[in-house]
Protein backbone atom coordinates (compact mmCIF):
# COMPACT_ATOMS: atom_id res chain seq x y z
CA UNK A 1 0.00 0.00 0.00
CA UNK A 2 1.09 3.64 -0.52
CA UNK A 3 1.13 6.48 1.72
CA UNK A 4 0.21 10.16 1.54
CA UNK A 5 3.00 12.54 4.02
CA UNK A 6 2.38 16.11 4.65
CA UNK A 7 4.33 18.39 7.32
CA UNK A 8 1.13 17.07 9.53
CA UNK A 9 1.90 13.35 9.39
CA UNK A 10 5.95 14.18 10.17
CA UNK A 11 4.82 16.63 12.82
CA UNK A 12 1.56 14.98 14.97
CA UNK A 13 1.69 11.00 14.08
CA UNK A 14 5.54 10.16 14.52
CA UNK A 15 6.52 7.00 13.96
CA UNK A 16 5.02 3.90 15.85
CA UNK A 17 7.02 0.60 15.98
CA UNK A 18 5.90 -1.48 12.95
CA UNK A 19 3.63 0.96 11.64
CA UNK A 20 4.18 3.75 8.45
CA UNK A 21 4.92 7.29 9.24
CA UNK A 22 2.27 8.27 6.87
CA UNK A 23 -1.64 8.00 5.41
CA UNK A 24 -2.89 4.72 3.50
CA UNK A 25 -3.85 5.75 -0.03
CA UNK A 26 -6.84 3.72 -1.09
CA UNK A 27 -6.09 3.59 -4.51
CA UNK A 28 -6.67 0.82 -7.73
CA UNK A 29 -4.89 -1.92 -6.12
CA UNK A 30 -5.90 -1.61 -2.69
CA UNK A 31 -7.06 -5.02 -0.60
CA UNK A 32 -10.83 -4.84 -0.62
CA UNK A 33 -10.35 -6.34 3.05
CA UNK A 34 -9.12 -2.93 3.85
CA UNK A 35 -12.17 -1.48 2.17
CA UNK A 36 -15.14 -3.89 3.09
CA UNK A 37 -13.58 -4.95 6.21
CA UNK A 38 -15.55 -7.69 8.14
CA UNK A 39 -18.04 -6.22 10.69
CA UNK A 40 -18.31 -2.51 9.08
CA UNK A 41 -20.90 -0.48 9.29
CA UNK A 42 -21.78 1.19 5.54
CA UNK A 43 -25.59 2.49 4.85
CA UNK A 44 -25.36 4.80 1.93
CA UNK A 45 -27.58 4.12 -0.35
CA UNK A 46 -26.34 4.11 -4.02
CA UNK A 47 -29.78 3.13 -5.53
CA UNK A 48 -31.32 6.65 -4.89
CA UNK A 49 -28.21 8.42 -6.40
CA UNK A 50 -29.94 10.53 -9.44
CA UNK A 51 -27.06 12.46 -10.89
CA UNK A 52 -26.72 15.38 -12.99
CA UNK A 53 -30.21 16.73 -12.31
CA UNK A 54 -28.94 20.29 -12.01
CA UNK A 55 -25.53 21.85 -11.70
CA UNK A 56 -24.06 22.48 -8.25
CA UNK A 57 -23.83 25.32 -6.17
CA UNK A 58 -23.49 28.05 -8.80
CA UNK A 59 -22.83 31.03 -5.97
CA UNK A 60 -19.97 29.61 -4.58
CA UNK A 61 -16.28 31.15 -5.96
CA UNK A 62 -14.28 28.50 -6.69
CA UNK A 63 -10.28 28.22 -6.67
CA UNK A 64 -9.18 26.83 -10.40
CA UNK A 65 -6.90 23.96 -10.45
CA UNK A 66 -4.19 26.73 -11.12
CA UNK A 67 -4.18 27.62 -7.58
CA UNK A 68 -4.06 24.40 -5.94
CA UNK A 69 -0.60 23.68 -5.20
CA UNK A 70 0.28 27.67 -3.84
CA UNK A 71 -2.86 26.84 -1.59
CA UNK A 72 -1.95 23.27 -0.81
CA UNK A 73 1.73 24.77 0.06
CA UNK A 74 0.25 27.81 2.36
CA UNK A 75 -1.40 24.77 4.60
CA UNK A 76 1.83 23.09 4.57
CA UNK A 77 3.61 26.10 6.02
CA UNK A 78 1.25 27.50 8.18
CA UNK A 79 -0.11 23.82 9.39
CA UNK A 80 -3.59 25.42 8.82
CA UNK A 81 -5.38 22.53 7.60
CA UNK A 82 -8.28 20.40 9.27
CA UNK A 83 -6.02 17.90 8.66
CA UNK A 84 -3.36 19.69 10.95
CA UNK A 85 -6.15 20.65 13.58
CA UNK A 86 -7.52 17.24 13.45
CA UNK A 87 -4.10 15.38 14.54
CA UNK A 88 -2.74 18.19 16.57
CA UNK A 89 -6.02 18.34 19.02
CA UNK A 90 -5.74 14.72 19.58
CA UNK A 91 -9.07 13.17 19.65
CA UNK A 92 -9.98 9.67 18.21
CA UNK A 93 -12.34 9.28 15.00
CA UNK A 94 -16.04 8.51 15.79
CA UNK A 95 -16.84 5.23 15.29
CA UNK A 96 -20.52 4.27 14.08
CA UNK A 97 -20.02 0.48 15.61
CA UNK A 98 -21.53 -1.62 12.13
CA UNK A 99 -24.37 0.05 12.37
CA UNK A 100 -25.48 1.96 8.98
CA UNK A 101 -25.41 5.34 9.75
CA UNK A 102 -22.51 6.16 8.03
CA UNK A 103 -24.35 9.29 6.54
CA UNK A 104 -24.82 10.70 10.01
CA UNK A 105 -21.34 10.36 10.58
CA UNK A 106 -20.19 11.96 7.90
CA UNK A 107 -21.79 14.77 9.03
CA UNK A 108 -20.97 14.54 12.97
CA UNK A 109 -17.33 14.09 11.42
CA UNK A 110 -17.72 17.43 9.77
CA UNK A 111 -19.60 19.55 12.25
CA UNK A 112 -16.62 18.42 15.38
CA UNK A 113 -13.72 19.46 12.80
CA UNK A 114 -15.49 22.58 11.36
CA UNK A 115 -15.79 23.76 15.31
CA UNK A 116 -11.85 22.92 15.80
CA UNK A 117 -11.67 25.49 12.88
CA UNK A 118 -13.34 27.81 14.99
CA UNK A 119 -11.93 27.45 17.91
CA UNK A 120 -15.04 26.01 19.63
CA UNK A 121 -14.42 23.93 22.75
CA UNK A 122 -14.10 20.23 22.02
CA UNK A 123 -17.10 18.69 22.20
CA UNK A 124 -17.72 14.50 20.96
CA UNK A 125 -21.11 14.46 18.94
CA UNK A 126 -22.76 11.56 19.13
CA UNK A 127 -24.29 10.94 15.33
CA UNK A 128 -26.35 8.08 16.70
CA UNK A 129 -28.71 10.38 17.61
CA UNK A 130 -29.22 12.32 14.53
CA UNK A 131 -29.40 8.71 12.66
CA UNK A 132 -32.07 7.38 14.94
CA UNK A 133 -34.84 10.31 15.35
CA UNK A 134 -34.76 10.48 11.23
CA UNK A 135 -35.09 6.53 11.02
CA UNK A 136 -37.47 6.08 14.11
CA UNK A 137 -34.72 3.94 15.52
CA UNK A 138 -34.33 1.58 12.95
CA UNK A 139 -30.79 0.52 11.07
CA UNK A 140 -31.15 2.31 7.88
CA UNK A 141 -28.96 3.50 5.52
CA UNK A 142 -29.29 7.60 4.07
CA UNK A 143 -26.88 10.00 2.15
CA UNK A 144 -25.14 12.71 3.47
CA UNK A 145 -27.54 15.24 2.07
CA UNK A 146 -30.38 14.18 3.95
CA UNK A 147 -28.08 14.09 7.82
CA UNK A 148 -26.90 17.82 6.64
CA UNK A 149 -30.86 18.99 6.59
CA UNK A 150 -31.31 17.26 10.08
CA UNK A 151 -28.16 18.77 11.61
CA UNK A 152 -29.25 22.37 10.03
CA UNK A 153 -32.75 21.60 11.88
CA UNK A 154 -31.94 19.89 15.13
CA UNK A 155 -28.43 19.46 15.54
CA UNK A 156 -26.74 16.57 17.19
CA UNK A 157 -26.32 15.45 20.95
CA UNK A 158 -23.27 15.06 22.68
CA UNK A 159 -22.42 11.87 23.81
CA UNK A 160 -22.79 10.15 27.12
CA UNK A 161 -25.17 9.06 29.85
CA UNK A 162 -25.60 12.57 31.11
CA UNK A 163 -28.68 14.94 31.15
CA UNK A 164 -29.10 16.45 27.66
CA UNK A 165 -26.40 13.74 26.45
CA UNK A 166 -26.87 10.58 23.82
CA UNK A 167 -25.57 7.23 24.75
CA UNK A 168 -23.08 5.69 22.81
CA UNK A 169 -24.98 3.94 19.77
CA UNK A 170 -28.15 3.97 21.15
CA UNK A 171 -30.82 3.84 18.88
CA UNK A 172 -33.68 4.92 20.95
CA UNK A 173 -35.34 6.93 19.43
CA UNK A 174 -37.43 8.72 22.42
CA UNK A 175 -35.28 10.45 24.06
CA UNK A 176 -35.39 13.13 21.43
CA UNK A 177 -38.90 13.55 23.50
CA UNK A 178 -36.98 15.37 26.43
CA UNK A 179 -36.82 18.75 26.00
CA UNK A 180 -33.34 18.65 27.81
CA UNK A 181 -32.19 16.58 24.93
CA UNK A 182 -33.67 19.18 22.39
CA UNK A 183 -31.83 21.96 23.91
CA UNK A 184 -28.97 20.44 24.35
CA UNK A 185 -28.58 19.29 20.40
CA UNK A 186 -29.88 22.90 19.08
CA UNK A 187 -26.52 24.30 20.64
CA UNK A 188 -24.60 21.92 18.30
CA UNK A 189 -26.53 22.65 15.05
CA UNK A 190 -24.75 23.48 11.40
CA UNK A 191 -25.96 27.19 10.70
CA UNK A 192 -23.92 27.27 7.55
CA UNK A 193 -23.02 25.26 4.91
CA UNK A 194 -23.19 24.64 0.86
CA UNK A 195 -25.63 21.88 -0.82
CA UNK A 196 -27.15 21.99 -4.21
CA UNK A 197 -30.89 22.99 -3.24
CA UNK A 198 -31.88 22.23 -7.12
CA UNK A 199 -31.76 18.35 -5.71
CA UNK A 200 -32.94 16.04 -3.42
CA UNK A 201 -31.18 15.21 -0.74
CA UNK A 202 -30.19 11.39 -1.61
CA UNK A 203 -28.49 13.21 -5.01
CA UNK A 204 -26.59 16.87 -3.73
CA UNK A 205 -23.12 17.00 -4.63
CA UNK A 206 -20.75 19.31 -5.57
CA UNK A 207 -18.05 19.52 -8.29
CA UNK A 208 -14.28 18.96 -8.41
CA UNK A 209 -13.23 22.33 -8.38
CA UNK A 210 -16.21 23.34 -5.83
CA UNK A 211 -15.05 19.95 -3.44
CA UNK A 212 -11.47 21.32 -3.81
CA UNK A 213 -12.30 24.98 -2.44
CA UNK A 214 -14.54 24.07 0.61
CA UNK A 215 -11.88 22.05 1.73
CA UNK A 216 -8.58 24.60 0.89
CA UNK A 217 -11.36 26.84 2.99
CA UNK A 218 -11.49 24.20 5.74
CA UNK A 219 -15.32 23.62 5.00
CA UNK A 220 -15.11 19.92 5.94
CA UNK A 221 -17.33 18.11 2.93
CA UNK A 222 -19.48 14.52 3.78
CA UNK A 223 -19.24 12.59 1.03
CA UNK A 224 -20.85 9.24 0.01
CA UNK A 225 -19.21 6.93 -2.64
CA UNK A 226 -21.48 4.65 -4.18
CA UNK A 227 -18.68 1.99 -5.18
CA UNK A 228 -18.58 1.84 -1.46
CA UNK A 229 -21.84 1.50 -0.31
CA UNK A 230 -20.42 4.43 2.33
CA UNK A 231 -20.50 7.80 3.30
CA UNK A 232 -17.54 9.85 4.95
CA UNK A 233 -16.10 12.98 5.60
CA UNK A 234 -13.26 14.73 3.10
CA UNK A 235 -11.35 16.76 5.11
CA UNK A 236 -8.66 18.52 2.89
CA UNK A 237 -7.70 17.99 -0.62
CA UNK A 238 -4.07 16.59 -0.75
CA UNK A 239 -1.41 16.44 -3.55
CA UNK A 240 -0.03 13.42 -3.72
CA UNK A 241 2.46 13.74 -5.81
CA UNK A 242 3.06 16.75 -8.50
CA UNK A 243 -0.14 17.38 -10.71
CA UNK A 244 -2.25 14.21 -8.81
CA UNK A 245 -5.03 15.46 -5.97
CA UNK A 246 -7.17 13.82 -3.97
CA UNK A 247 -9.60 14.03 -0.71
CA UNK A 248 -8.03 13.15 2.48
CA UNK A 249 -11.43 11.41 4.38
CA UNK A 250 -12.11 10.49 7.71
CA UNK A 251 -14.01 7.26 8.43
CA UNK A 252 -15.97 6.22 11.49
CA UNK A 253 -14.40 2.74 11.33
CA UNK A 254 -12.63 2.08 14.55
CA UNK A 255 -9.03 1.01 13.89
CA UNK A 256 -9.18 1.65 9.83
CA UNK A 257 -6.33 3.85 7.90
CA UNK A 258 -4.15 5.82 10.53
CA UNK A 259 -6.41 7.83 13.27
CA UNK A 260 -9.51 6.90 10.67
CA UNK A 261 -7.64 8.70 7.56
CA UNK A 262 -7.05 7.69 3.93
CA UNK A 263 -6.98 9.11 0.63
CA UNK A 264 -9.75 8.50 -1.44
CA UNK A 265 -7.60 8.27 -4.90
CA UNK A 266 -9.97 4.45 -6.18
CA UNK A 267 -12.10 6.71 -7.63
CA UNK A 268 -12.57 9.80 -9.41
CA UNK A 269 -15.05 11.54 -7.34
CA UNK A 270 -17.99 10.96 -4.80
CA UNK A 271 -21.13 10.67 -5.91
CA UNK A 272 -22.42 12.97 -3.71
CA UNK A 273 -21.11 16.01 -1.57
CA UNK A 274 -22.37 18.66 0.60
CA UNK A 275 -19.45 20.59 2.85
CA UNK A 276 -20.30 22.84 6.40
CA UNK A 277 -19.20 26.35 6.68
CA UNK A 278 -20.06 27.41 10.55
CA UNK A 279 -21.59 25.06 13.52
CA UNK A 280 -23.49 27.06 16.32
CA UNK A 281 -20.99 29.24 18.63
CA UNK A 282 -21.76 26.96 22.30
Amino acid sequence: MDYYRSTATRLFMGSTAGEPDGIPIVDHDTDNDFLFPKGAGFGHDPDQYVPDMMAAPLQMQVYSEADWDALFDEQEEQQSSLEHLYLAAGWENLDQDGDGYCWTYSTGHANMLKREAMHLPHVRLNPHSVGAIVKGGRNEGGWCGLSLAKYREIGCAPEGTGPGQWPLHSRDFRRFNDPAVKAEMMKYRVTDDWYDLGKPMYSQTLKRDQLATCLFKNSPSPTDWNPWAHSVCAIRWVRVERGSWAPLILNSWKGWGRRGLAVIRKWAHPDGAVSVVASAAA
